[in-house]
C-alpha cells in the first residue's frame, strides 16, 4: 500500500506538480482534427489541469493556447 504523500505525488498533475511536469513531456490527444473548422475554429480543453483553447489557424495550423492576453492577462 502506498502512504498519502506517495499518492498525492502520482496523481497531481497540475502545473509545478512531480507527475504534471512529467506527463507535460508527452502527447496527448485532446481532440479531432474535425472538430475545429469554419463554423468552430476553437475549442476550450481542460488538459492536466489547466484550462486551454485549441484553435485553427485560417491558414488551417492548428495551435493551443492558455485563454487569456500574455498583456493584460483578459479572457479571450
Amino acid at each position: 500500500m502506498i502512504t498519502q504523500e506517495q499518492n498525492e505525488r502520482l496523481t497531481r498533475v497540475g502545473p509545478g506538480t512531480p507527475m504534471g511536469e512529467l506527463m507535460r513531456r508527452y502527447w496527448h490527444p485532446i481532440a479531432g482534427s474535425s472538430q475545429l473548422n469554419d463554423d468552430t475554429p476553437t475549442k476550450e480543453v481542460r488538459l492536466l489541469g489547466e484550462d486551454l483553447v485549441l484553435f485553427r489557424s485560417a491558414a488551417g495550423e492548428l495551435g493551443l493556447i492558455e485563454p487569456s492576453c500574455a498583456h493584460r492577462k483578459a479572457n479571450l
